[in-house]
């Protein structure tokens, strides 16, 4: 019972989040899946090392070269860096802490439990402030992770599991205080570093052992919190973060019981309302478009993928002619670090709501579409992916903005795709429209069970929604 509900993007105004880097102080107006989120990030983030009990335990292996687990059965290979200066692809340890180190300010909102769940969190509750204080360690590393090793008839195999990209480690103490005194914790731990410009820090979460005066109930006997951990991002924009975990349920006993979870958000800074449009735990920092992220604006981002003349087109009749195209920014951004392995869309990500416009030289295509451009890594590993999808009734089909497409009999309704991917410096685009049929067995009642040889009895099973294309184009 774990879901994932993706709102679409809206503009709103930001909380303030205050920091002070170095002596200076910075204000700034941030005018700005579930299991498997959790449970992937979990696994494969090679998670944070430190003593939970605000005694300032150690960070794992702190010095010299070692191999310890890195989470999800990944190995963690750490290699100590000569100096603070020495560069990866991450940049160096001291441009890190250049805007890493020092003090962050931020609102914290105490979330409610969601509808069916049992958890309670006090003594604090709804929007207080957080605190946050990051001083250096000694040593620095650089992390790379290889997948497990399984040795079987005298052989030894890797176990196919997604571990994390080569990381930047830099030692940190970390103090976290909220004012209600929820928190008073205080960690020794790496700071960990994918992209330049972007720290995150992990730590598990034990409400016994925490310093300030956390307490989490439950009004259910048989529900659980479990995998609670407290994540930050840090950037020279400020701070973001959440305490999270998975509500699990128990249903029976021994071999014939069995589990339901769900997510648990508990806690999130600064709660952006651009970040909830697109997320419904709120989580992550809320941006104006003209500010940077992963080292480009918003405005540069949307930019890059306008064409910079009309593009040649050719319909699926085979008319040829040109399309124009822009994206316009509709709202701030939400930057975040996704917990998904980076293999399959995770790692630090910016979004930005837009509007799409598109609109041909023959006239047969002109309309203006509410979207989303996601942008993730940096240099060449960055991609920008910019999509948008628009159903409608078979009446509507003018609002599609095609201006001449005939719909045949037999169609239940529409769909309009536009999809347009930056990598390695190529743009590939398309836009299509679908006409949707759905099959019988999802509109009227179902036949009766054919009696089966074995004496049983089996119903046919229900085919998928046709999709026809009625009209497409690519550049």
């Amino acid at each position: 019972m774990c879901e994932l509900d993706i709102a679409q993007p809206s503009s709103a105004a930001y909380p303030q989040v205050m920091r002070t880097v170095q002596g200076r102080r910075f204000g700034r107006l941030s005018c700005g899946l579930a299991a498997l989120a959790l449970g992937l990030g979990a696994g494969c983030a090679g998670g944070q090392t430190g003593d939970l009990s605000g005694q300032n335990g150690g960070p794992g292996d702190g010095t010299g070269e070692g191999t310890v687990n890195g989470g999800g059965g990944c190995e963690e290979h750490k290699q100590k860096l000569g100096s603070f200066d020495d560069m990866t692809d991450a940049g160096s340890a001291e441009q890190l802490l250049g805007y890493a180190e020092g003090s962050f300010d931020s609102p914290i909102t105490w979330r409610a439990p969601g509808q069916g769940q049992a958890w309670s969190v006090g003594p604090e509750s709804g929007q207080g402030q957080l605190h946050v204080e990051v001083t250096r360690g000694e040593s620095a590393y650089l992390l790379t992770y290889t997948q497990p090793q399984q040795s079987g008839s005298g052989e030894t195999t890797a176990i196919g599991t997604l571990c994390p990209p080569t990381q930047l480690g830099v030692e940190a103490h970390v103090s976290i205080s909220t004012e209600g005194g929820a928190l008073a914790e205080s960690y020794d731990l790496l700071l960990r570093s994918v992209v330049p410009g972007v720290a995150t820090l992990r730590v598990p979460l034990d409400p016994a052992k925490v310093s300030g005066s956390l307490e989490i109930g439950s009004s259910n006997p048989r529900a659980k919190l479990v995998q609670l951990s407290l994540d930050a991002t840090l950037m020279a924009e400020g701070i973001s973060g959440r305490i999270a975990g998975l509500e699990q349920i128990d249903y029976g006993s021994g071999a014939s019981g069995v589990s339901s979870a769900s997510g648990a958000v508990l806690a999130v800074w600064p709660d952006s309302a651009a970040c909830k449009a697109l997320w419904p735990d709120g989580g992550g920092l809320g941006l104006p478009i003209g500010a940077e992220a992963l080292g480009v604006s918003g405005e540069d981002t949307l930019a890059s993928l306008v064409p910079a003349s009309p593009a040649p087109i050719r319909w699926l009749g085979g008319e040829q002619t040109t399309l124009t195209v822009s994206f316009d920014g509709a709202g701030d951004g939400c930057f975040r670090v996704s917990e998904l392995p980076v293999e399959i869309g995770g790692g630090p990500t910016v979004s930005y709501p837009v509007t799409i416009g598109l609109k041909s030289a023959d006239g047969k295509l002109d309309g203006s579409y509410a979207g989303t451009v996601v942008a993730s890594g940096s240099g060449n590993s960055r991609r920008i992916a910019a999509s948008a999808s628009l159903q409608l009734a078979v009446e509507d089909v003018a609002d599609s903005g095609f201006t001449s497409v005939t719909v045949p009999e037999g169609i239940d309704g529409l769909l309009l795709r536009f999809d347009s991917t930056l990598q390695a410096g190529s743009v590939a685009s398309s836009v299509k429209l679908l006409g949707l049929t759905n099959p019988p067995c999802l509109t009227e009642p179902p036949p009766p069970p054919t009696p089966t040889p074995d004496g049983g009895s089996s119903a046919p099973g229900c085919s998928g929604q046709t999709q026809t294309p009625l009209e497409s184009a690519a550049w």
